[in-house]
């Protein structure tokens, strides 16, 4: 995957404490200022270590490190327990900083860990996936999962660093380069046409890992920088990122995350753009474009599919859910998210059965 253009860091302002996000084309030039962190342990997930053995020797044979599995189980308070008490064997205090290396999961679970902490502590990020890379690596917010409930406990806590570097995503496989495009996705449709009719052209024309790949990374972080910088607690403009997560949070909890969470959230995205057709909004043809290009580049396969009442029930358990009704992110155009407060009754229950009848869901991929 060719990526030689140079990308200018991106500056995060943020209530804790502003930072850096860092792009790479080569492993060790994004190891390199690390080496220099004084007392700093490495959080990291197993895989990713033995893929990279030897790219990251110079920073996890110099330093304590604790290779973890990236798991859904590692994402829970029993995870951030076994964190806390290798931190303490390891002698770490309110000055140490952990260097977290993985994904999605992996860094929900350092942010909570470094976050309660002694209070917290300082935590530098390397995302190895494309969903954390393009989503999840800035913004401050994590959560962990309680019961079969994801992300019912959260915290909010700004990572100090951020470094991303390409070489993670050569040996990524197909399925998490499809999974990063439903944050990639999303983030992009918060903003304008423009933005997504780039995606999509440009995935079609180059597939999904080409060249362009780590500009779309970079827009997708500066599309969430506006938005976090203006309300990183999330008490208004920042629940659009919400949007697709609903119901792509309920599939993945019926399916015991059998569906990625990006390809989840992309499925999610297909269906509110259906409830928002439904509602009225003017938004028909647009949204079977992005249909179309969900089909063909993020779908999925499942042997059976939750029902209707299934997932409209998993969702009453969404944080979202305020004074018994759902808040819903709907589609009112490209840059055009609205929040609606949407009963659980009938209407809904039509619009999720008229989905997933219209599209087959059992089928998608």
């Amino acid at each position: 995957m060719p990526m030689t253009t140079e990308l200018a860091p991106l500056d995060i302002a943020s209530l804790h404490h502003d930072y850096r996000v860092t792009f790479h084309h080569r492993l060790a030039d994004a190891i390199e200022p690390l080496l220099d962190i004084a007392e700093s342990v490495c959080i990291v997930d197993r895989n990713v270590a033995e893929v990279h053995q030897d790219a990251l020797a110079p920073l996890l044979t110099t330093r304590p490190t604790l290779l973890v599995d990236a798991l859904e189980s590692t994402k829970t308070l029993d995870g951030v327990e076994s964190l806390i008490d290798w931190m303490l064997e390891q002698g770490c205090t309110r000055s140490s900083t952990v260097i977290g290396i993985g994904g999605g999961i992996i860094q929900d679970v350092i942010t909570f860990t470094s976050h309660v902490y002694y209070r917290g502590v300082r935590f530098v990020l390397l995302p190895t996936t494309l969903l954390s890379m393009c989503d999840s690596c800035i913004g401050a917010k994590c959560g962990i999962n309680h019961g079969s409930f994801k992300n019912q406990l959260g915290v909010l806590h700004a990572p100090n660093e951020v470094h991303i570097a390409t070489p993670f995503l050569d040996t990524l496989a197909d399925a998490d380069i499809r999974s990063g495009y439903g944050e990639i996705v999303k983030l992009f449709l918060t903003e304008n046409a423009t933005d997504i009719d780039w995606v999509i052209d440009t995935v079609d024309r180059q597939g999904l890992r080409g060249p362009d790949l780590l500009a779309m990374i970079r827009r997708s972080l500066e599309i969430k920088k506006v938005i976090i910088e203006e309300d990183e607690y999330e008490a208004d403009l920042r629940r659009i990122l919400n949007y697709g997560h609903t119901f792509g949070h309920a599939l993945e909890a019926l399916t015991e995350h059998a569906v990625p969470h990006g390809l989840g959230v992309a499925w999610g995205i297909d269906l509110i753009n259906h409830l928002s057709v439904r509602r009225g909004f003017p938004v028909a043809e647009f949204t079977q474009r992005l249909h179309d290009f969900i089909d063909r580049h993020l779908g999925f396969q499942l042997e059976s599919f939750p029902s209707a009442e299934e997932l409209i029930d998993m969702t009453r358990r969404d944080k979202k859910v305020a004074a018994g009704q759902l808040n819903l992110v709907l589609l009112n155009g490209p840059g055009d998210l609205v929040i609606e407060p949407t009963p659980f009754g009938d209407d809904l229950l039509e619009g999720v059965r008229d989905f997933l009848e219209s599209t087959s869901a059992v089928r998608r991929g």
